[in-house]
């Protein structure tokens, strides 16, 4: 599956949230997502992969889901849009402890506050996910959608720039930082 996104800092958190919720939403919920990162031997680092283990807690209801997912190299370098694979794992300690057993370690771990935001644009299911760290003074808007064929995701990015455009967001605003470089960079000042 490619995932087709968007990331950009935002200016004003409510101002955007606002502006979202001028449109026709679906589904909205507040999640949060508990995302540990492994490696071995900075192998998939160097080859821009991830590999993932994520536990998302929806706080309206306290339920919580847990996937392990890879994301291979990016096929568009300018968004680090990168086709995703993932799948639902019902224990999460042993599938923590399968990949340690396969020679993964751990090389980040944060909780990413988001709250989510559901609907259909110009004929196609996007989701905006508005985006807080305890680690970072900025905050966020992710906007993506999904297509199992690559041929179809510069017209979906299109789409997307569209749906930017319309929150008021610049394309100045996008950002291709990784939300784990960040963080690392913002411990490492306050030390």
């Amino acid at each position: 599956m490619y995932e087709v996104e968007l990331t950009a800092r935002l200016k004003n958190y409510q101002e955007t949230r606002n502006q979202i919720l001028q449109f026709d939403i679906e589904s909205q919920k507040r999640l949060d997502y508990d995302d540990r990162y492994y490696d071995q031997n900075n192998l998939l680092t160097e080859a821009d992969q991830e590999f993932r283990l994520r536990t998302k807690t929806n706080l309206d209801t306290g339920e919580a889901a847990h996937y392990l997912t890879f994301k291979d190299t990016a096929f568009e370098k300018l968004t680090r849009s990168k086709p995703e694979y993932e799948t639902l794992v019902t224990d999460h300690s042993n599938t923590e402890q399968i990949l340690f057993k396969l020679g993964y370690k751990k090389t980040a771990h944060y909780t990413k506050h988001c709250e989510i935001f559901n609907l259909h644009y110009k004929e196609i299911d996007i989701e905006i996910a508005l985006v807080r760290f305890e680690e970072l003074e900025d905050s966020f808007i992710e906007i993506e959608t999904q297509t199992a064929q690559k041929a179809k995701t510069d017209a979906l990015f299109d789409i997307l720039y569209s749906l930017l455009a319309e929150l008021q967001i610049s394309k100045a605003q996008l950002t291709e930082d990784f939300y784990i470089e960040m963080i690392k960079e913002a411990k490492a000042g306050k030390s």
